[in-house]
């Protein structure tokens, strides 16, 4: 179980957002889930080196391999999705216009 899963697990979430102070592409992102009353957990990578870690980590070393804030990892029957940066295409696909959304 990754970092994501375990506060999925805990926190009764599907939606993790990784972020970091005065990101501007970090407030976009909230603002579209806000919009549409997306239920998700806001992890700072500025307070939590174990989330920094794994989302800077290789992926061949078990993390996400990212560089740029904020990483997006969402939980679904499917299949576990994770992205970097404002991605309002992801975010549709993935979380608000999810087939098992509704």
């Amino acid at each position: 179980m990754n970092h994501a899963q375990e506060l999925q697990s805990r926190e009764g979430v599907a939606t993790v957002v990784y972020t970091k102070p005065n990101c501007v592409q970090c407030t976009q992102t909230f603002r579209m889930l806000d919009r549409d009353d997306v239920h998700y957990l806001k992890v700072d990578i500025t307070e939590d080196p174990t989330a920094r870690d794994f989302i800077t980590r290789d992926v061949a070393d078990g993390g996400l391999g990212y560089l740029q804030a904020p990483v997006v990892f969402v939980s679904a029957v499917e299949g576990d999705a994770h992205w970097s940066g404002f991605r309002p295409d992801l975010i549709e696909a993935n979380i608000t216009k999810r087939a098992d959304a509704a």
